[in-house]
């Protein structure tokens, strides 16, 4: 009876151990499972992160570029109206100096010569001896030309602001910029160099000896007060 028992006992046993290593096994398998399934979400997460990037990267990129293209346009434009109102000052300056020139040129006056006068004999007594009539007189007159004192106009090259050109980089290439800086550099030039010289904003020390080399370096014509440049500047 006592063997029985033992033998019931021990299949027990064994149907238990059976069950307890199907529930640990699938309980490892879930495991194992799970651990996999976020192991592939962390991959994806992974890669849409390093996607992410990468749009940023390149919106940064092309960011850059365009606010480069509108400094550049804006650069050009301002040249452009400069040489605009360059064009039209010397076309005026043109226009004055023809108009003096022909006003100042000598007029050549036509005189009218005398009429001549022919003498008619009176039709009378046919018996007189005809005479001929004397020849018309013509009296041939000398054009003179009356001298007339042109005066003497002097040219002057109209002053104008400076030529401002596009190569500002290497001015400020050693200068830190930790934001964008947009103003109107206004002043003055004396003797072929840059006075009186302010800025619209605030601005570092450093960047306002910079472009103090920037405005000098541009080719001046005569003396001349009133200039400006509006200047915008792109920070790191």
């Amino acid at each position: 009876m006592e063997n029985n028992e033992e033998k019931k006992m021990k299949t027990k046993d064994y149907i238990y151990l059976g069950l307890y290593l199907v529930l640990f096994g699938s309980f490892i398998t879930t495991i194992i499972d799970g651990v996999e399934s976020e192991k592939e979400q962390f991959t994806k997460i992974n890669k849409l992160n390093n996607d992410l990037i990468k749009i940023s990267n390149y919106v940064e990129e092309n960011s850059r570029f365009l606010n480069s293209l509108e400094g550049s346009i804006y650069d050009h434009s301002t040249l452009l109206e400069d040489v605009s109102r360059r064009l039209q000052e010397q076309e005026t300056t043109n226009q004055k100096f023809y108009t003096m020139y022909f006003d100042t040129q000598p007029q050549r006056v036509e005189k009218k010569e005398p009429e001549l006068i022919e003498e008619v004999l009176e039709e009378g007594n046919q018996d007189k001896i005809a005479t001929p009539e004397p020849a018309p007189l013509v009296i041939e007159q000398e054009k003179v030309l009356l001298p007339i004192e042109v005066p003497v106009v002097k040219i002057t090259t109209a002053s104008s602001c400076p030529t401002p050109h596009t190569q500002l980089l290497p001015y400020i290439k050693r200068v830190t910029l930790r934001k964008d800086y947009k103003f109107v550099a206004n002043y003055d030039v004396l003797d072929n160099k840059i006075t009186n010289l302010s800025f619209t904003n605030k601005l570092p020390s450093r960047l306002q000896t910079a472009l103090t080399k920037y405005l000098n370096s541009f080719k001046m014509n005569g003396n001349i007060n009133g200039c400006y440049l509006p200047i915008k500047i792109l920070g790191e």
